[in-house]
């Protein structure tokens, strides 16, 4: 049986305790892939896991396997991997904290929806930030770029989120 090639997108992911860097090979469109009920974990690959505090450097590995219920953001810098993102059109700033990081971007909501209730409405945990703005309240590892144009929140981590 030939082997599927996927292509695999630059990606850090930030967890409470551990950012990750390496890439990620989606199945299918990013909300689709990170939403998919049947998955509790995200693979990675080349994958660095550089604790958040610590000084310990840690060698490239192959593979590592994420639980997606503790990721916090995660940050594709590459354009090439926002070609499968369906965006809403109805767009709302707003802050969002969750963990370490502060996130200030658009949130893209359903025509009905408001920002206090598009969490409720979410058929998945991870949502699309767009023209996002970074900061984090402790050193990361890796600093997060101050921009992006996209990243992706995990609601079940968001501690709070208001209009700007």
């Amino acid at each position: 049986m030939p082997e599927i090639n996927r292509p695999r997108y630059n990606a850090t992911v930030v967890l409470p305790g551990f950012e990750l860097v390496g890439q990620i090979e989606p199945i299918g469109p990013w909300i689709d892939f990170l939403n998919s009920k049947d998955k509790h974990v995200l693979p990675m690959y080349a994958a660095r896991v550089l604790p958040i505090g610590g000084a310990a450097t840690t060698p490239e590995r192959p593979q590592v396997y994420v639980s997606r219920a503790d990721v916090l953001l995660l940050h594709l810098p590459d354009r090439a991997a926002h070609s499968t993102v369906y965006m809403l059109k109805n767009m709302q700033s707003a802050i969002a904290h969750a963990g370490p990081l502060v996130i200030r971007g658009e949130i893209h909501l359903g025509v009905d929806a408001s920002l206090a209730t598009f969490l409720d409405d979410l058929p998945g945990n991870f949502f699309p930030v767009t023209n996002a703005e970074l900061f984090s309240t402790q050193a990361l590892p890796v600093p997060l770029p101050r921009k992006a144009d996209l990243i992706f929140l995990n609601r079940t981590q968001l501690q709070l989120y208001y209009p700007v």
